[in-house]
């Protein structure tokens, strides 16, 4: 099989979020399936600037440059339909689209990806002329997807559902294939790694919250939880990894609480590390297609508080202590439950660890590639 994938190649230098799971999906797939012969379709400009700094895996791989830049090239594609696939390649048997865009075929099978449609969401983001600008980007080109895409994959069984309500015409179209932890996650931490874990915790105990404090990941929750910790758990540090939204830093600063520490960005040897180290990974996001963090804390053996929201419990399990997303008091209460007895929280990481061996890169591989042949 002929498989051309188009890719945006600037998210594969140091790649977390969606590049990642470019990343490691196209990389499992080509380990699994080396019959299959890949070439990857990308902007030629960014390509050049980007192959110094790409992985020594990527730069063996076989890259077909288009002109345009990306946005521009896929404007192309959803308003001309043209140029085709077999236009970069005549021998193309399938195009594949790792993350939201499209690309015309005519012969060639085509797979396109649908990570979530949170920007549909009522309440997640503020109505205003930017969002409703994105979502007429995203309907045009969903509803392309739905006209011509042979197979549409995404994250969860939840992020199809949310799919298919707005967008009806992709649901017949929908699979799922799951993501999987980074293999840093759960590896050896070294020593100046634990260094940095001591300097951000204070040598306390603390709570981890990765993702940052907004309305998606319920910064409002975090922000009225916050006291109930510092009086309930006085000894324990919160550390909040990830970026944070201004006013949710500002609320934070006017609150009596001396127990929160915000990391901002951390790279992945030190959150895997924190993942390890932590009393419990606290992670009440009120809407996720996959939810990474949650199966990231679980293959480094963390015991997890997460919200009973979106795609949360399809991901987590049994493994996780689940609360209702509006609930801080709940949430405050698992935490502690975890926190003040050892037992529950080594049973939790086991059974996080265990968990979290059901999602590898090699298995979401097998069912893309399942895809692939039924079309």
């Amino acid at each position: 099989m002929n498989i051309l994938s188009y890719i945006h190649v600037h998210r594969l230098p140091n790649p977390s979020g969606v590049g990642r799971v470019i990343d490691r999906l196209l990389s499992a797939h080509a380990d699994r399936y080396p019959a299959a012969r890949h070439r990857m379709l990308v902007e030629a400009g960014l390509y050049d600037e980007v192959y110094p700094h790409l992985p020594d895996q990527w730069k063996r791989a076989s890259f077909i440059p288009h002109r345009h830049s990306t946005s521009w090239q896929q404007a192309r594609w959803v308003w001309r339909g043209k140029p085709l696939a077999e236009e970069f390649w005549k021998e193309v048997d399938l195009v594949y689209c790792p993350a939201e865009s499209y690309v015309p075929t005519r012969t060639a099978k085509l797979v396109c990806t649908i990570h979530d449609v949170a920007g549909f969401e009522p309440d997640l983001y503020p109505n205003d002329v930017g969002r409703r600008l994105h979502c007429l980007k995203w309907t045009q080109l969903f509803n392309c997807m739905a006209r011509r895409a042979d197979a549409v994959v995404t994250v969860s069984h939840f992020s199809a559902a949310r799919i298919a309500r707005f967008f009806p015409g992709l649901e017949g179209k929908l699979r799922v294939v799951y993501n999987a932890p980074h293999e840093v996650f759960g590896s050896k931490v070294g020593e100046s790694t634990m260094l940095e874990v001591g300097h951000l915790s204070g040598g306390r105990p603390f709570v981890l919250v990765p993702g940052g404090l907004s309305l998606r990941k319920n910064g409002g929750l975090v922000l009225d939880a916050l006291p109930l910790l510092q009086r309930e758990l006085p000894e324990v540090k919160v550390l909040v990894a990830g970026s944070n939204e201004p006013p949710y830093v500002r609320q934070m600063e006017e609150l009596d609480v001396d127990n929160v520490e915000l990391c901002g960005y951390v790279s992945d040897d030190l959150l895997n590390a924190l993942y390890q180290t932590a009393s419990a990974v606290w992670f009440p996001s009120r809407y996720e297609g996959f939810g990474m963090p949650v199966i990231e804390a679980m293959a480094s053996g963390a015991a997890v508080v997460a919200s009973n929201a979106a795609s949360i419990p399809e991901v987590a399990g049994d493994a996780a202590l689940l609360c209702g997303m509006d609930d801080p008091t709940g949430h405050v209460e698992a935490i502690k439950s975890i926190v003040v007895s050892p037992r529950q929280r080594a049973e939790r990481g086991r059974a996080s660890h265990e968990h979290a061996r059901r999602f590898t890169w090699a298995h979401s591989a097998d069912e893309l590639e399942r895809i692939f042949q039924s079309l």
